[in-house]
């Protein structure tokens, strides 16, 4: 068949089409082929196979529930990450090549979770990912102008009478209660966030001859699944509603009766894009070891890399507390004094910096030009000025789970493609004696290309 490829839209990317092109969706709901629950000490699993058809939209959803273990009347999900916190690790494979492979994933999801506006964390994603990470103020008694600290706000009011001290709960309708097994909610994760591929790019799963599979792998049943009330039990298994883990995908159809999708898979029989993927590096550290500084090699040598991340965390933070395990601790704070701190990225024989950066406010700056504006407060990202109220959620203070949460250090590197020694993190700081985990992501460029029905992905 003769083709103009000239005339023939690009179906790849995610724009507006420049074309007059009758669109038809077809929506199916699939159920996993994989399924393993996990335990308390071993991660869950489960595998998605998409059917070879049509474009696969990237706002394809996957269900999840979780049925609370007993004891646990007030569940919750963590608000700076929803029903995510269940999922450790997503994969996207096309035959026996690996498209987009995140680990700790929700890590990840918590630090971009961070550049979400608070409007939209209060009315949208509460209902859809179950995230409800938004500020309002807290005004003080007798006062309508006056307010000395903020709070979470998902819409409802304080409860003034809460055991002297006033508390947020949960809607009704988002609780997770042992006791209601069929009032339980149904949460999604967007299909583009699990994978950085499908940000700018749609699947032509049509002109794919290898099979095409989703693999996600949840973390164990105990502790890090869902959030407990203050009175709640804690250390019961937190199970996967089997009947609610579901995928729908959105396969898009172009051209309606024409026969444009022919004719583009025709123009693109050899088809090469690029898109971005993320490595992790987690190292066990202490506030001593912090304190004396460390120097992390984060590998990817001869690659491009285009940002790191980084977070220092605290991982015992559980069932009973507002923020779980996916966080990034700040340095303490003595007397209202900030602790030290020197970070670093060195590459190519040289930093990036011409020295280290020491100031949480220029760490801040360099954060949001490498990934956009974190909607925290200056409390819940440095642990200054302390405004974050007293008051609860579901009974937990918001002061002590809040409050310098949200130190996340991004560079949107500028030295070009990293040499043979690969990159190196330099850190130090004060940091509070309760961190034990060192993460970093580096974000690099991958390529994928299309020949015949055949994909093969390496590094650019």
């Amino acid at each position: 068949m003769d083709s103009d490829a000239g005339s023939i839209p690009n179906l790849i990317s995610l724009s507006q089409i420049p074309s007059n092109m009758e669109t038809k969706i077809e929506t199916d709901l699939l159920e996993p082929v994989v399924f393993n629950q996990g335990s308390s000490t071993q991660d869950g699993f489960c595998r998605f196979t998409l059917q070879n058809k049509g474009f696969l939209h990237s706002h394809s959803k996957v269900f999840l529930s979780v049925t609370p273990g007993s004891g646990v009347n007030s569940g919750f999900f963590a608000p700076n990450v929803g029903i995510a916190q269940v999922i450790k690790k997503a994969v996207l494979k096309i035959g026996n090549k690996t498209l987009n492979e995140v680990s700790s994933w929700d890590a990840l999801f918590a630090m971009k979770s961070a550049l979400i506006k608070n409007e939209n964390n209060k009315e949208r994603e509460q209902f859809t990912t179950g995230r409800f990470m938004c500020n309002e103020f807290r005004y003080n008694d007798g006062s309508e102008v006056l307010a000395s600290t903020h709070g979470l706000d998902n819409g409802l009011e304080y409860d003034h009478d809460h055991a002297g001290t006033p508390s947020l709960s949960v809607p009704t309708w988002a609780e997770l209660d042992v006791d209601e097994p069929t009032q339980i909610p149904t949460f999604s994760v967007d299909l583009s966030d699990l994978f950085p591929f499908l940000k700018v790019n749609q699947l032509p799963l049509y002109m794919i001859n290898e099979p095409i599979n989703i693999e996600l792998t949840f973390h164990p049943t105990v502790g890090y699944r869902i959030q407990t009330a203050a009175g709640d039990t804690t250390g019961n298994p937190a199970l996967i509603n089997r009947s609610d883990l579901k995928f729908c995908a959105d396969y898009v159809f172009y051209g309606g009766a024409g026969n444009e999708m022919t004719q583009f898979a025709m123009a693109n029989q050899d088809m090469t894009f690029s898109f971005v993927d993320y490595r992790l590096t987690e190292m066990t550290v202490n506030d001593t070891s912090l304190g004396s500084g460390i120097i992390r090699n984060l590998g990817m040598a001869n690659r491009v890399v285009n940002r790191v991340l980084t977070a220092v965390a605290n991982t015992s933070f559980g069932e009973g507390y507002i923020i779980n395990g996916q966080n990034g601790m700040s340095p303490i704070l003595n007397a209202g004094v900030p602790g030290t701190i020197a970070y670093n990225i060195r590459y190519n024989d040289r930093f990036e910096f011409t020295s280290n950066v020491d100031n949480t406010a220029r760490l801040f700056s360099i954060l949001t030009d490498s990934e956009g504006v974190p909607f925290v407060t200056r409390d819940q990202y440095s642990n200054q000025k302390q405004t974050t109220t007293a008051d609860e959620l579901n009974g937990l203070s918001q002061r002590p789970s809040l409050e310098g949460r949200f130190f996340y250090m991004g560079t949107k590197l500028t030295n070009g493609r990293v040499g043979n020694r690969g990159l190196e993190l330099h850190l130090t700081g004060q940091f509070p004696s309760s961190v034990d985990l060192l993460r970093s992501f580096t974000e690099y460029l991958r390529v994928c290309t299309l020949k015949n029905g055949m994909v093969d992905v390496f590094n650019a």
